[in-house]
C-alpha cells in the first residue's frame, strides 16, 4: 500500500527573485559549478543543499535554515498537494510535463517503492547527516507511477486553468509552474489513486535510504515521510537519456575487447549513431582515434547467474560494467571514477567536443533504455548498474520544501 498525504510546505517569500534562488538538484551540480550557484544570490537554495563550507558544515546549514524561516525568507503554506508543470524545448519542439509533489509514507524498498539503481554509502551518509540537523527535505526525490487511463492528468488540466502560486524561469530556459491542490475532492481522489500503485524511484535513491535510516534511528512518527515529486510513466514529456563515459588516460587495446565482443567499424559520425536500445540486438560503441567501433556481445559474455535475467545482462550499462570495466580491465567504475579517469555526459555533442579537446582519449557511447523497460526491471526487483539512467527534465530545487513537525 502506498500512502501519500498533503502537507504544509515552505517556499521562498514571493517578494524575492525566485529565478535567482532555484538551482539544479544537489547531486547533479558539478563541483566546478557549485560556486556559481552560491554566488547567484545570498538566498539561493544551494546555500542549504550543499552549504557554504567545504567539507559541508551541517550545523552551519541548520542555523542558516532556521534563520531564513525566522526572517520570513522561507514562508509556510497551508496544507495541500502541489502540481508542478515544466515547459521546455526539446529539439525544435515545445514540450511539457506534469508532476505532483506529495508527502510519501516511508516503507522498506522493494515491495511498493521500487529502486532501480544501486547506491553508494558516502552520499547516503551525507544526506543522513543533513536530515539529523535540519529535520527537513530541501528538495523532493523523483518517482514514477503508472496511470494508463490518464485519470490524474485530467485533474491537472483542470487545475492549471487557475493562476499558479509560483512561476520561475531557470538558467536552461525552462519554465516552472506550481499550483496548490487543496480542494477536498481532489485531495481524496489523489490519496485513493496511489493506494494500490507501485512507485519507481527515478532520482533520489540515496535520499530515500537516508530517510529510512533516519526514521529507524529516531523512531519518530514525524520522520516517517519523504517529500516526493511523482510523474506518470506515460507522460510524453519524460525523457530517459543515456549516460556516456569519456575516458582520460585510458586507451583499451582493440584486441582485448574481442574476448567478449565482436567488433564492427562504423562509418557514421558520432552524432548520427543509433542510440535506441533493442534487447534482441544489444551493443555499445567505443570511440577511439577518430574511429567508432560497435561492440556486440559474444555468447561467452553471458554468465550463469540466477540473480539476473537475460535482459539485465544485455543492458548497455551492464555490457560496459561486466564486459569492459570488470571483464577487460579488471576494475570497477567506482575505482576509475575515484581516480578521475571517467567523466559522464548525457549529451553526444559534449562527448564529441571533449574528444576533440585532446584531454580525453576515448569514449563509450551507450544506447538509451526505454523507461517502460526500467519500470519492468524494477518491478522484477532487478537493480541496474550505477548511472544507467538519466531522467529528464529534472525538477529544480528551491520551489517547495518540507520541514518535519516536532
Amino acid at each position: 500500500m502506498v500512502n501519500v498525504y498533503p502537507f504544509t510546505a515552505f517556499r521562498f517569500n514571493s517578494e524575492l527573485p525566485i529565478n535567482d534562488l532555484i538551482s539544479p538538484p544537489y547531486d547533479v551540480i558539478p563541483k566546478e559549478d557549485r560556486e556559481k550557484y552560491l554566488k547567484k544570490h545570498r538566498y539561493n537554495i544551494t546555500h542549504l543543499t550543499l552549504g557554504d563550507s567545504s567539507p559541508i558544515d551541517y550545523r552551519e546549514i541548520k542555523n542558516l535554515f532556521l534563520k531564513w524561516i525566522d526572517s520570513h525568507i522561507l514562508v509556510s503554506e497551508s496544507p495541500g498537494f502541489y502540481l508542478y508543470k515544466q515547459e521546455f524545448q526539446w529539439g525544435d519542439r515545445d514540450e511539457y510535463n506534469y508532476s505532483i509533489i506529495v508527502l510519501l509514507e516511508l516503507e522498506p524498498l522493494g515491495e511498493n517503492i521500487l529502486p532501480h539503481e544501486h547506491t553508494f554509502s558516502g552520499p547516503k551518509l551525507d544526506r543522513l547527516e543533513l536530515l539529523r540537523n535540519l529535520r527537513a527535505n530541501l528538495e523532493p526525490i523523483w518517482g514514477i507511477y503508472e496511470d494508463k487511463s490518464s485519470m490524474l492528468r485530467s485533474i491537472w488540466i483542470e487545475i492549471e486553468k487557475e493562476e499558479p502560486m509560483i512561476k520561475a524561469h531557470s538558467w536552461d530556459n525552462r519554465n516552472h509552474l506550481i499550483w496548490k491542490i487543496e480542494k477536498a475532492e481532489h485531495v481524496n481522489l489523489i490519496m485513493n489513486f496511489f493506494v494500490d500503485k507501485k512507485i519507481l524511484i527515478a532520482d533520489g535513491h540515496h535520499r530515500y535510504e537516508a530517510s529510512w535510516l533516519y526514521y529507524s534511528e529516531v523512531k519518530d512518527p514525524n520522520a516517517k515521510y519523504i517529500m516526493i515529486l511523482m510523474t506518470d510513466l506515460y507522460d510524453p514529456g519524460i525523457k530517459l537519456l543515456p549516460t556516456h563515459r569519456i575516458l582520460k588516460d585510458i586507451e583499451i587495446e582493440i584486441n582485448d575487447l574481442r574476448r567478449y565482443f565482436d567488433l564492427y567499424l562504423e562509418d557514421n559520425k558520432i552524432e548520427n549513431l543509433d542510440l535506441l536500445f533493442r534487447p534482441n540486438n544489444p551493443y555499445i560503441y567505443y570511440v577511439v582515434n577518430n574511429k567508432i567501433f560497435r561492440l556486440v556481445p559474444k555468447i561467452n559474455y553471458m554468465k550463469e547467474n540466477k540473480e539476473h535475467s537475460e535482459l539485465w545482462w544485455v543492458l548497455p550499462t551492464t555490457l560496459l560494467h561486466k564486459g569492459i570495466w570488470e571483464g577487460t580491465l579488471g576494475k570497477t567504475e567506482n575505482e576509475l571514477q575515484e581516480r578521475g579517469l571517467v567523466r559522464f555526459s548525457h549529451d553526444i555533442k559534449e562527448v564529441k567536443s571533449l574528444l576533440y579537446s585532446g584531454t580525453y582519449r576515448s569514449a563509450f557511447v551507450l544506447p538509451s533504455i526505454p523507461i517502460e523497460m526500467v519500470y519492468t526491471l524494477a518491478i522484477n526487483r532487478e537493480r541496474l548498474p550505477q548511472k544507467s539512467t538519466y531522467f529528464y527534465p529534472k525538477p529544480v530545487s528551491g520551489l517547495i520544501l518540507w520541514k518535519m513537525n516536532g
